[in-house]
């Protein structure tokens, strides 16, 4: 998950004007040029775990819409790679007007209509709380009704030594019914030991999905999902359980570490395949994109799919298209986005 302290943004608005995103790369160019193993799953995909670069000021090199990467970019890598759609979390900050963050998801729902599902993310300025409050939070919703299908990424860990917020805390307690109210799903990043926590949660609220993922709740998702309908995990850790696309890997590190795929698929398999054969319906592919520039190249993009690819292959063929992309598309539907 991206830290959002990192993405702390200043009062100089008008840069925003940097940030109008038009369509402006042309669809003859977003074609694959890494062909996939010959063996491999060859259908739809969709990523659920998708950061959009803030429209304002980013810190350092963190990207930025309009300044270092565009959106029409963004959409011709997926184009190549082959992912159809993105659970896509929108920065939206309760700090400024609001609505220039949330004309960027907007946007984006108009130029490429389904490739963007959009979640809002509402950081506070310094992550504590993790999240904007529940007032705060209804009334982003309202100024832009129907357009958000999600609520996060939220993280429940502690940032800058900061407390711990777990799914039970009240702030979240104040959230879940407006969440409720506009059908989304919750995708947090969970915080260490919070298990108990989240069984309390998907108890108490078995109308709305949560999805999750990293290794906090990683050894507990198994006994979750055999007591709860409600929870599903993104499994963004492939290429041998590393988490490489951050700001401190250069593209070129990130390549070089994961061109052995054969050993890296076993290591996959080893750790993700009795888990996702086991719990065929609530685990989804993912990359968790989006905390450098670089991570929306297309050629990352492309190895990225086609590891994913690769590794799906190696599944249960009952569970393939299933984690590939079908899980994730019935919480679409569950939110009334459709196909």
């Amino acid at each position: 998950m991206i830290s959002r302290s990192t993405q702390l943004i200043s009062t100089s608005l008008f840069l925003f004007s940097l940030s109008v995103t038009t369509v402006t790369a042309a669809t003859d160019d977003c074609i694959q040029t890494i062909t996939p193993a010959d063996d491999a799953y060859t259908g739809i995909l969709i990523d659920t775990h998708f950061h959009i670069p803030q429209t304002v000021d980013a810190a350092g090199k963190q990207p930025e819409l309009g300044k270092n990467i565009t959106l029409a970019e963004i959409a011709c890598t997926l184009k190549a790679e082959g992912t159809k759609s993105v659970f896509a979390f929108f920065p939206v900050y309760e700090d400024f007007d609001y609505e220039i963050f949330i004309k960027e998801a907007r946007r984006a729902e108009a130029n490429y209509p389904k490739r963007f599902v959009p979640f809002l993310m509402p950081p506070t300025s310094d992550d504590d709380p993790p999240t904007a409050n529940a007032k705060t939070l209804k009334q982003m919703l309202n100024s832009a009704p129907g357009l958000f299908q999600g609520y996060g990424e939220i993280g429940l860990y502690s940032f800058n030594d900061g407390p711990q917020y777990p799914p039970t805390a009240q702030i979240f307690k104040n959230i879940y019914p407006v969440v409720r109210n506009h059908n989304l799903m919750v995708y947090f990043h969970p915080g260490q030991e919070q298990s108990e926590e989240f069984a309390q949660t998907l108890a108490a609220h078995p109308n709305i999905n949560f999805i999750v993922h990293g290794d906090q709740i990683q050894p507990y998702i198994d006994e979750l999902m055999n007591n709860y309908d409600n929870i599903y995990y993104s499994v963004d850790m492939l290429y041998g359980d590393q988490y490489l696309l951050r700001p401190e890997v250069t593209k070129q590190e990130f390549l070089d570490a994961v061109a052995d795929t054969d050993t890296l698929l076993q290591i996959d398999w080893a750790t993700w395949k009795p888990l996702i054969e086991a719990h065929p319906t609530r685990f989804m592919w993912s990359t968790d994109r989006g905390d450098a520039v670089w991570t929306f190249d297309q050629e990352v993009g492309e190895t990225l799919a086609n590891h994913a690819r690769a590794f799906i292959a190696g599944l249960d063929p009952a569970a393939q298209e299933l984690f590939a992309y079908k899980n994730a598309r019935r919480l679409m539907r569950q939110t009334g986005l459709g196909n």
